[in-house]
C-alpha cells in the first residue's frame, strides 16, 4: 500500500472506512484514495482527515470505477447533481429547423449560452457524446450542461443565426 499510486477503501460499514482511510492516508499521503461509503454525510468526516480523499457511494460501482481511474471525477459528478451553478438540461429542437448537423448546434448553443451537449435522443434511441458529423432530425431531444435551462425559442434563434 505505501507504493500504491491509487487505493481503494470498501470496508463493511463507514466507520471501518474512515478507520482504514485515516491509516491508508497516514501511510501514503500522495496516494489517489477513494472510500466507499453507505452515507455520504459521512464524507465531512472523511474531508476532516484529507479534503483530497475522495467519497462515493458504495452501491454505485461504475462510480468507483470512474474515480480510480480518472481522479476528480466524482467532483464532476456530485456539481452536476448539486442545486445551483451549472446543471443538466434537455431541450427539443424546433420542428421548423428541421435536420442539423451535431455540430452546428454544439457551436450555436456552446457560443450562445455556454452548453455543453452531452447526448442527443433522436427516434433511433439516445446518443451519449453524439459525433459532430452526425444529423439530428428535428424534435430530437438534446441533453446539455449549462448555467440554466434554455427555451425552445432561445434554441431556434441561436440555431437560426448566421455562422451558427
Amino acid at each position: 500500500m505505501h507504493r500504491a499510486a491509487t487505493v481503494l477503501v470498501d470496508m463493511a460499514d463507514d466507520n471501518e472506512a474512515l478507520a482504514v482511510a485515516v491509516t491508508v492516508d497516514h501511510a501514503n499521503p500522495s496516494a489517489h484514495v477513494v472510500v466507499a461509503l453507505r452515507d455520504m454525510e459521512r464524507a465531512e468526516l472523511v474531508r476532516y482527515v484529507d479534503p483530497n480523499i475522495k467519497c462515493v457511494q458504495w452501491h454505485t460501482p461504475r462510480m468507483v470505477t470512474e474515480e480510480l481511474t480518472s481522479p476528480g471525477i466524482a467532483d464532476v459528478y456530485a456539481e452536476l447533481m448539486t442545486a445551483g451553478g451549472a446543471s443538466t438540461y434537455s431541450v427539443a429542437l424546433p420542428q421548423s429547423l428541421g435536420t442539423l448537423r451535431t455540430e452546428r448546434c454544439c457551436l450555436a448553443l456552446g457560443r450562445a449560452f455556454g452548453a455543453t451537449i452531452l447526448a442527443a435522443r433522436t427516434a433511433d434511441g439516445l446518443v451519449v457524446n453524439p459525433g459532430w458529423d452526425g444529423e439530428l432530425p428535428a424534435g430530437s431531444t438534446l441533453y446539455y450542461v449549462g448555467p440554466r435551462r434554455l427555451t425552445g425559442t432561445e434554441v431556434m434563434t441561436a440555431l437560426r443565426e448566421p455562422g451558427s
